[in-house]
């Protein structure tokens, strides 16, 4: 490799955060494009009819969830790429246990919208599933944004505040642990907490990429240094 092909590779290295960003909004999509699901213990009926009803709006997000988790773990090993410590290691590891926790949602979720018409019984057991699959999903975020937290405090090589943001956004992830406790409604797993916490993921994942973007990793500004 000669010298002047080495600034066109770090340059495209450069844009891997970008899967940061590119991974909340395919998440994010699968909130907007069919209407939320039925909560843990809903009436069978009822979610019989929802699955029914957006068939084809809930195989495009299957698809979404998919690409935005694999995605995520494109961004997690960028992100130990960069920090490079114990703890970016821990977040990368806790990014691929939650994609992992979300395909097993997304396949739950697959066979509900696979069939027109789900038996209720079925159909209310998947959606069980797939609704405290989205609740165990808490556990491995907690320790993913912890992790790049503790990464971006103790390494300082992202601006500081970014790590102070990850911990707020681990600390949503506890909170969204009440929905094991609570009946159906409003507080279920599937509902408003885990709906919170899946939010304060994504907001972190946007400004964590945008700022790997801006801020420029040590090794890519001393090349640039050395060519001038």
């Amino acid at each position: 490799m000669t010298c002047a092909q080495a600034p066109a590779v770090s340059a495209w290295v450069r844009w891997l955060p970008a899967s940061g960003l590119l991974a909340a909004v395919a998440l994010a999509l699968t909130g907007l494009i069919s209407p939320p699901p039925p909560v843990a213990g809903a009436p069978a009926a009822d979610i019989a009819t929802y699955y029914a009803r957006h068939h084809v709006g809930l195989e495009i997000e299957s698809l979404a969830d998919g690409v935005g988790v694999t995605l995520l773990v494109i961004f997690a090993a960028t992100f130990h790429a960069r920090v490079r410590t114990i703890p970016s290691l821990t977040a990368f590891i806790a990014a691929a246990i939650l994609a992992a926790c979300t395909l097993v949602e997304v396949a739950a979720f697959q066979a509900l919208a696979f069939r027109p018409n789900p038996d209720p019984a079925r159909a209310a057991l998947l959606n069980d599933l797939q609704a405290f699959t989205f609740q165990v999903a808490t556990f491995p975020t907690l320790l993913f944004l912890g992790a790049a937290g503790t990464a971006v405090l103790t390494s300082g090589a992202l601006p500081r505040w970014l790590g102070l943001a990850a911990a707020l956004a681990a600390g949503l992830q506890v909170v969204a642990w009440i929905s094991f406790f609570a009946p159906s409604g409003i507080m279920a797993a599937g509902a408003l907490p885990d709906i919170v916490s899946f939010a304060a993921l994504l907001a972190w994942l946007i400004t964590c990429s945008l700022g790997m973007l801006v801020v420029r990793p040590p090794s890519l500004v001393a090349e640039q240094i050395g060519h001038v």
